[in-house]
């Protein structure tokens, strides 16, 4: 009888956490964070931040900026993840039951929204992008937190970013038109989300530090938030946290909408619960604040690895090494974007078109006729392909349909805790 092979457990364990599974876990103690700065995922992310902090100075949530189809379908998504909650009411305290920490009704809706969030990205990308479905899928549903200790964090946050930067890497958005929409529009309507979870389930934050004394669950839409007023600001960082501040520009500005939310569920002074950004509010620059906290996120949030632990690397989010050649830098703050030239440009064309109709009888389109037509003109979007299915779920296949069928990640892989453009 022909003798067997001895099997090594580790190595098929390593063959398999390889493997065209989907993404997997590789950041497990200190000695990976090398790797993890060296990584594509990591350039991918940096690049990220650095070109949307340019792209959006000096605009305001409120202001017209290019609106895809594809932005409009992908933030759909959280009007069903919005119904889920209210199929999903939070459990009922019950007097002297154990004090457990969040919300026992989280649970039932994190397990409606794992069972139909592969739809949902599906029917959310074009036809020709189906083979990414699985690995955004995997980004999407580990950003909302852990269903078993009830909690969120950044690290949950990180796996968003790493969502939105997939979506550039798979050519579903477009890095001329889709840059400032991605976190204007898709990421503040995923915080929106996220804060409707936390109050709702009463969910726990995971940040052991009080979310590094900024807010408790959230740290980049404080990067953003201060790289909107880097351009043209109206009030300095000193008047950021006044309650007249916060009643006018609430709804403009992405930093005070949080500051807004953060007066209203917080007990006390910014002071007391918000140490850091207090003293921010004492510094002159928004530019000097806007590269300190990228600084600290780089170094704080993005170098603890009880953040990078469950966070899942894949095809378009790799943990293979960078070999671009291309080196890291810092956003360019204080400066026009490009769409903030653009929209000046169009304001000096318009009020040119108002003077001439302004001459004739002919009825002229008003600024805010204009900006909701444009916001609502489609994109010509390429034409589909129709090439193989890649997304393991439908082999075979032109394109994957996920319609009836359950997706289930491996369980043993559930305890495995860029400033050139071109890079997407």
């Amino acid at each position: 009888m022909e003798q067997q092979s001895e099997v090594n457990p580790k190595r098929v364990a390593a063959f398999f956490r390889r493997s065209n599974l989907g993404p997997v876990c590789r950041v497990q103690s200190t000695s990976d964070i090398e790797a993890w700065l060296a990584s594509r995922a990591y350039f991918t992310l940096i690049t990220y931040l650095n070109n949307v902090s340019t792209e959006i100075q000096g605009i305001r949530n409120t202001d017209w900026f290019p609106i895809s189809q594809n932005i409009r379908r992908l933030t759909a998504i959280f009007d069903k993840l919005d119904s889920m909650i209210v199929a999903n009411p939070p459990a009922p305290v019950v007097l002297g039951a154990t004090l457990d920490p969040g919300n026992k009704g989280y649970r039932r809706w994190a397990h409606s929204m794992l069972r139909d969030i592969y739809q949902l990205v599906e029917k959310a990308v074009p036809c020709s992008k189906c083979r990414h479905v699985n690995e955004l899928g995997v980004y999407l549903s580990g950003s909302f937190g852990s269903s078993t200790k009830i909690e969120y964090g950044t690290g949950h946050e990180l796996s968003f970013l790493f969502f939105m930067c997939a979506l550039f890497k798979a050519e579903i958005l477009n890095q001329e038109e889709d840059l400032a929409a991605s976190a204007l529009v898709l990421f503040d309507r995923y915080m929106q989300f996220v804060r409707r979870l936390q109050v709702t389930y009463s969910v726990n934050s995971s940040n052991w530090h009080g979310g590094y004394s900024l807010d408790k669950f959230q740290f980049v839409p404080f990067i953003l938030g201060f790289a909107q007023l880097c351009y043209k600001e109206p009030f300095p960082p000193q008047k950021m946290l006044n309650e007249d501040t916060i009643a006018q520009y609430r709804k403009a500005y992405m930093l005070i909408n949080c500051v807004g939310h953060m007066a209203a569920t917080n007990i006390g002074t910014f002071a007391r619960h918000s140490s850091q950004l207090w003293s921010l509010a004492a510094l002159s620059s928004w530019s000097k604040i806007h590269r300190s906290l990228m600084f600290m996120y780089m170094e704080e949030i993005l170098l603890d690895v009880d953040n990078l632990n469950a966070l899942r690397f894949g095809e378009m989010m790799s943990f293979e090494k960078d070999k671009s050649g291309l080196h890291l830098g810092n956003a360019r703050m204080g400066v026009r974007s490009p769409l903030r030239r653009y929209i000046a440009e169009d304001q000096d064309d318009q009020d040119q078109d108002q003077d001439v109709t302004s001459r004739s009888d002919t009825p002229s389109i008003s600024r805010s006729e204009h900006n909701e037509y444009a916001r609502k003109k489609p994109r010509v979007e390429e034409p589909f392909s129709d090439g193989m299915s890649n997304s393991g779920l439908s082999p075979g296949s032109e394109c994957s349909s996920l319609s009836g069928v359950s997706v289930h990640l491996a369980t043993w892989l559930d305890d495995c805790q860029g400033t050139s453009k071109k890079a997407f």
